[in-house]
């Protein structure tokens, strides 16, 4: 379970400093091409990473237990 609770942290982590930055960078440090043309594409790609997430810690924590 701490495997889990550390996997889950470092992910909400990368995820937060992907969206906000460190030293209050803004998203297109990272991106500049990229745009999300509707709030529907940013919902469906937040939402499969959350599932990709979860798919994953899940998957670990059968694999270990």
């Amino acid at each position: 379970m701490q495997l889990i609770k550390g996997y889950v942290l470092v992910v909400l982590n990368l995820v937060g400093e992907l969206w906000t930055g460190f030293y209050s960078r803004n998203p297109d440090f990272y991106d500049k091409y990229s745009a999300t043309q509707t709030k529907i594409g940013y919902i469906f790609f937040v939402t499969m990473v959350t599932l990709a997430t979860v798919g994953i810690a899940s998957w670990l924590y059968i694999r270990i237990y």
